[in-house]
């Protein structure tokens, strides 16, 4: 009721999915895929210090929308964090709106040179109505209608707390029975903005549908919903777009793929360009980086970013990002360390994340070690992998695809579970406890390592 009347804006965080791609670090959170730390920390009133959990990034990061909102439920992903160039608080003016990054609808030659036939796009024309249409020529877009702007979807939105009404209405034996699987864009936002044939030729040449009969049927559903909300505020303004700013000023830092969440964290250190200069200012902003970061011990660090970090003896690390690591000496090169406790630790070109151990961690170039409970935090094992290893691909057996080399396969192979198992093993556990005797096990290895300093 407070929705509806507008008293309160809601915010849904859609963190579904085994997390396949960004395998083997969601295995390392219990299965648990937006739990996935950042390189950076959280300090409580107590003075208490905690990894930055991507999930707690995005909620930080889309508050910024949550007065402008009221009435409205916003739909945020739980893997991926934007921050936009232009005002973020705006009044809402369509039943719908999208996130996207908008500019000027570029002629033939520019449309083609920057690849928007590849993308879902957003197109808004003068009035401000939006279409959704995916991956078309520059024919096709510009026969759907005469665009003003255009620009890839950030997929997040928000919809008025009548049409989210309608839309319960509309699927309410899907929503009881649960067994059926929808996405926004070709199920929600293409029949909202599309004519019918237009819709339809799209999803038969798409697979989506059967028939021609059974993606009318959806289409006509769709239509009810627009029904539902001819007399309501604001009439006839079903989908509209907000933009988050040009691809080339605002950011958009996605963390679902092992190799994005190397690429994007990397971007902290980049300054060969006043844009990558100007980037990697942003993220340290927004992750609370700017300073120098908490180092004990004698650290010597070229080009890093760190934050909590302890070493025992003469360390060096270059071009690399460090967080919450404990060791008694590093020598550390292009590689991300995210709650990490070794002995020692020498690495290039690696990613290590939540890993607990007394011995020595030396490791080949190009590396993934990532530590794993698998339901038992009494036991925890190294997972080994590599960044051209696809979790997707290797996620039921260890499968050597036109990426990976034979050594590749033979690292992954020595892991004593493949990716499903460890899921499977995970599915029982108990958050709250294994994240317990985990944080004693951590704590009594760094007694171990350091000692008394």
């Amino acid at each position: 009721s407070d929705l509806q009347a507008g008293k309160i804006s809601v915010g849904l965080f859609h963190t579904a999915g085994k997390g396949t791609r960004l395998a083997p670090m969601p295995g390392s959170e219990c299965n648990n895929k937006p739990a996935v730390k950042l390189p950076a920390v959280i300090k409580t009133k107590t003075g208490t210090v905690f990894p930055l959990t991507i999930l707690e990034a995005v909620i930080k990061q889309t508050g910024v929308y949550a007065s402008s909102r009221k009435g409205r439920l916003s739909v945020f992903w739980g893997d991926q964090v934007f921050i936009p160039c232009v005002k973020t608080s705006y009044t809402p003016t369509h039943h719908a709106d999208i996130l996207a990054r908008l500019g000027p609808m570029p002629d033939k030659e520019t449309y083609n040179r920057e690849g928007l036939f590849n993308y879902g796009l957003i197109c808004v024309d003068e009035k401000g109505d939006a279409k959704q249409i995916e991956k078309v020529s520059y024919e096709v877009a510009t026969s759907i209608g005469d665009f003003k702007e255009v620009g890839t979807s950030v997929g997040s939105f928000s919809v008025s707390a009548d049409l989210l009404g309608a839309l319960m209405t509309a699927f309410e034996p899907e929503l009881k029975s649960k067994t059926s699987k929808m996405d926004t864009d070709p199920h929600f936002w293409m029949p909202l903005t599309l004519d019918c044939k237009t819709y339809c030729d799209f999803m038969l040449s798409k697979g989506e549908f059967t028939s021609k009969e059974k993606a009318t049927a959806h289409f006509q559903r769709i239509a009810k919903v627009k029904d539902a909300l001819k007399e309501v505020e604001p009439k006839g303004k079903y989908f509209g777009a907000v933009d988050i700013g040009t691809k080339d000023l605002c950011y958009w830092w996605d963390y679902g793929q092992v190799k994005y969440y190397m690429e994007n964290n990397l971007k902290l250190l980049k300054g060969s360009t006043q844009a990558e200069k100007d980037e990697a200012k942003a993220m340290k902003t927004f992750l609370g980086l700017e300073s120098k970061g908490t180092v004990k011990g004698p650290l010597k660090a070229v080009n890093c970013a760190v934050s909590d970090v302890t070493v025992k003896d003469n360390s060096n690390a270059s071009n690399s990002v460090l967080s919450t690591v404990t060791s008694a000496s590093l020598d550390v090169q292009d590689s991300i360390l995210v709650n990490v406790t070794a002995g020692s630790i020498s690495c290039k070109n690696c990613l290590i994340y939540n890993v607990a151990i007394t011995d020595d961690l030396k490791l080949e170039d190009g590396q993934i070690v990532v530590g794993v409970t698998c339901g038992n935090p009494a036991k925890p094992h190294l997972i080994k992998s590599k960044f051209n290893v696809c979790g997707k691909k290797n996620w039921k057996k260890w499968t050597q695809t036109k990426d990976m080399t034979e050594e590749d396969l033979a690292l992954v192979k020595q892991n004593p579970y493949t990716f499903q198992e460890i899921y499977n093993m995970n599915k029982t556990a108990d958050v709250v406890k294994t994240s317990s005797i985990i944080a004693k096990h951590t704590d009594a290895c760094k007694k171990e390592i350091m000692g008394k300093l």
